[in-house]
């Protein structure tokens, strides 16, 4: 069995992503080459799933997309993209997503006595 020594490429876009408010959608799109056989996302480097998004992957298109309909605060962070090719190496692309939470007004009003 041949196992081809390239290496994979992973390409997250748009880089650098717009800062997003609470209540905006965020999304991500990831583009691999033809070695890869998986693509995964991370938020933070960590392993878990991204549990509020919703990932929609075609490695036989070489595309996956990342979106969040409603951020949040907690949404912020660095999400990457990563290609596996069969030889079991990772191509990583990174992108920081800052999310600000809506200012609202308050405008207090005094009663004149």
């Amino acid at each position: 069995m041949f196992v081809s020594k390239e290496k994979p490429s992973a390409e997250v876009s748009p880089k650098p992503y717009p800062t997003l408010s609470t209540g905006d959608e965020l999304r991500l799109t990831c583009k691999v080459n033809e070695v890869t056989v998986t693509i995964t996302w991370r938020k933070n480097n960590d392993d878990a799933r991204i549990t509020r998004a919703e990932i929609d992957t075609n490695v036989d298109e070489k595309l996956s997309k990342l979106s969040i309909a409603e951020v949040v605060e907690d949404d912020s962070g660095d999400y990457s993209c990563e290609a596996l090719n069969r030889a079991g190496i990772v191509a990583r692309s990174t992108v920081k997503i800052n999310i600000k939470g809506k200012v609202t007004s308050l405008c207090l009003m005094e009663d004149d006595y």
